[in-house]
């Protein structure tokens, strides 16, 4: 799929190991779950580190995956290829790598890759020993890896407030500039802006902000949604196809351009990303609120678990 080349010799020792897997385990095919135990057993890379540090060990991630998939004992695999999800993961790793400024991509990349993918079962297996892409993030940084990898994610430096005065967003979105936004609310605008161009669509709609708003990972938004089982995945899926996206930049909807102007309510300097999960979801019959049903969580009890976050010391920060 990509120049093999552009791998660092310990990725390419993890794409080696991965098949190992495979082929020990009896499979046709190599899986994220393949992948993820190739990364485990390159100790020395950046990704066996940061994960070894978040307390994921090898013998309980391998047991894990064996209790989901079973092993298929005696039979004989002629040729072992890569799924399709794999590839996309590879795929999400070569963006990773560009968008941190790397020229190639390490075992850091392909683990991101795989988190970001999040559907796949090595997704599952680290969300389950509590390896989430914000966490994973933050280490790798903290181990000396590049610092962009925060800004490719949007991730803040642990500990930085969203909303002081004057904070800049690490990443910051092509199609909205608005200063009363907190840091977390610009980041999953960009992020949203990602999720459009994913998918292929030709306005960046309020589906695809909630999308960024879950994704961001850590504000009030994002732990309203995951609390009520909102998932990435899912959530993608339930959109469905999208028209192809014109040249150029992806403009924001009508829709989502006037759920952002609704009026702050809060003295609040800056919106934070639990107010645009409110503006969201103002309308019962939007885009949002359409999506949320279609996975079959009702908005009101989203909104009712976002009231209970607020009011839990330190909510302001978001």
């Amino acid at each position: 799929m990509y120049p093999f080349e552009r791998f660092t010799a310990r990725a390419k020792k993890v794409l080696a190991l991965a098949q190992q897997e495979a082929e020990s385990s009896h499979h046709s095919y190599i899986g994220t779950e393949h992948l993820l135990l190739g990364l485990l057993r390159e100790q020395e890379g950046l990704a066996a580190k940061a994960l070894a540090n978040l307390g994921v060990e090898i013998d309980v991630v391998r047991q894990t995956i064996d209790e989901l998939l079973g092993r298929s004992e005696g039979i004989i695999v002629q040729q072992i290829i890569p799924t399709s999800r794999v590839k996309q993961v590879i795929e999400l790793a070569f963006e990773e790598a560009e968008r941190s400024n790397q020229t190639e991509v390490g075992t850091e990349h392909l683990l991101l890759g795989l988190l970001i993918e999040a559907e796949g079962i090595a997704a599952h297996v680290l969300e389950r020993l509590g390896a989430d892409l914000v966490r994973v993030r933050r280490e790798l940084v903290r181990l000396g890896g590049d610092a962009a990898l925060l800004e490719a994610g949007g991730v803040r430096p642990e500990g930085l407030p969203s909303a002081r005065r004057g904070a800049a967003p690490l990443v910051q979105s092509r199609f909205v500039n608005r200063g009363a936004l907190s840091w977390g609310s610009r980041s999953a605008l960009a992020l949203a802006e990602e999720e459009a161009g994913r998918a292929g669509a030709v306005a960046v709609g309020p589906e695809h902000l909630l999308s960024g708003l879950l994704r961001q990972g850590e504000g009030l938004a994002a732990r309203a949604l995951s609390a009520k089982g909102v998932r990435p995945g899912p959530l993608r899926a339930q959109r469905g196809a999208a028209a192809a996206a014109e040249p150029g930049p992806i403009q924001p909807s009508d829709e989502l351009l006037s759920a952002l102007s609704v009026p702050r309510t809060s003295a609040r300097e800056h919106r934070g990303t639990g107010a645009l999960l409110r503006a969201l979801l103002a309308d019962p019959e939007g885009g949002a609120a359409r999506a949320l049903r279609g996975l079959g969580v009702e908005p009101d009890a989203v909104l009712a678990e976002l009231e209970r976050l607020e009011g839990e010391p330190g909510a302001e920060i978001d």
